[in-house]
């Protein structure tokens, strides 16, 4: 059992994290997208063209895993994450891994958006998708939703109904 699960396994884990939740508007479900270096590496390798030397806002960065990866290739990345459980996994990656050029920032994402300004803001998730994404564009002229161009691109590789209902999570 991870931290995240141990946490939510308590009546005053569970209360805690959701009072968390609502004092501070965030709205996506405690999942990850992006677990492994793997589908990191996978994931920069499509995105490359488009991040090579441009500064990053990843919105929703989980543990940190794809901001690490688009650090190798973008002048320089932000990493946005509201969870404080996801924190703790980010910090020991941060201590062992961390680039010069990768920032980490810990609340939610419209709390930064008039603090800093990037090229391309990501988002790589499947709950929270709307608000997210409005809140991506606030921070760069171009605002990726990273699964919801895979599905676009090859519909017929997903689930149709799971496909649309990402988009009201």
């Amino acid at each position: 059992m991870d931290l995240f699960d141990a946490t939510r396994a308590t009546e005053e884990g569970r209360l805690a994290l959701d009072a968390f939740a609502e004092r501070h508007g965030i709205r996506a479900a405690a999942n990850l997208t992006v677990v492994d270096d793997e589908v990191a590496s996978l994931i920069v390798q499509r995105l490359e063209p488009r991040i090579r030397g441009k500064t990053i806002i990843e919105i929703g960065g989980g543990i940190g895993l794809l901001s690490l990866h688009m650090a190798s290739v973008a002048k320089r990345v932000y990493c946005i994450e509201a969870n404080p459980l996801w924190t703790f996994t980010f910090a020991e990656l941060l201590l062992h891994r961390k680039p010069k050029n990768l920032s980490f920032l810990f609340g939610a994402a419209d709390e930064f958006a008039d603090a800093i300004r990037g090229d391309i803001a990501i988002v790589c998730t499947h709950s929270g998708l709307s608000s997210m994404m409005a809140t991506a564009r606030r921070f760069a002229p171009v605002a990726v939703d990273f699964y919801g161009e895979l599905v676009e691109a090859n519909p017929s590789a997903f689930d149709p109904i799971a496909s649309r209902a990402r988009l009201f999570t």
